[in-house]
């Protein structure tokens, strides 16, 4: 069932150019679509998205994986931290807020664990300091509000403990 439902993500939900590492075009990417008739829907991808690569890399589709995570990752080094929605269109973010999502540094973990490619190491440092630089108050961590100019909310949702110190803790204790 779930080989089925990869082969249609790859089939509906990819854009790009057919190879990751080869060929002309657009980086690939994983869109939203209408169910129906398989048009893209939207012209943003989420922040929850970040997570696909960690799926991919369970499913073995490794190179993939790769391809992935590195376009979130570059959106990621573009700000600083990852919007939580970014229009893959006009090249900036549709929500810019960042509520310390775990999902890019699950998939950096998993990436490192399948490939021990030292580069995730490098990936998940950078996350700890940036998250470090950009959201650290006195009494903890706060949900950036915008992006651009790092501005910080009141708040802190408790997947940043549950969730991302969890993977941050596990890529940092290589």
């Amino acid at each position: 069932m779930f080989n089925e439902s990869y082969n249609g993500f790859k089939q509906y939900l990819r854009r790009g150019r057919t190879h990751c590492n080869s060929g002309y075009g657009d980086h690939p990417l994983y869109v939203n679509v209408d169910m129906h008739s398989g048009n893209t829907y939207t012209y943003w991808i989420d922040a929850l998205q970040a997570s696909f690569p960690a799926v991919q890399v369970l499913f073995g589709d490794i190179e993939e994986a790769i391809c992935t995570h590195a376009w979130h990752y570059n959106v990621w080094k573009r700000y600083g931290l990852l919007p939580e929605r970014f229009n893959w269109q006009r090249l900036s973010p549709d929500v810019a807020f960042y509520p310390l999502r775990p999902e890019l540094v699950e998939s950096t973990y998993l990436l490192y664990q399948a490939t021990k490619n030292p580069f995730y190491l490098h990936v998940g440092r950078e996350i700890i300091q940036n998250i470090n630089a950009y959201t650290k108050t006195k009494c903890g961590y706060a949900t950036v509000h915008d992006v651009i100019d790092m501005s910080l909310e009141d708040r802190m949702e408790s997947f940043f403990l549950s969730e991302t110190c969890k993977y941050l803790y596990l890529v940092r204790k290589y």
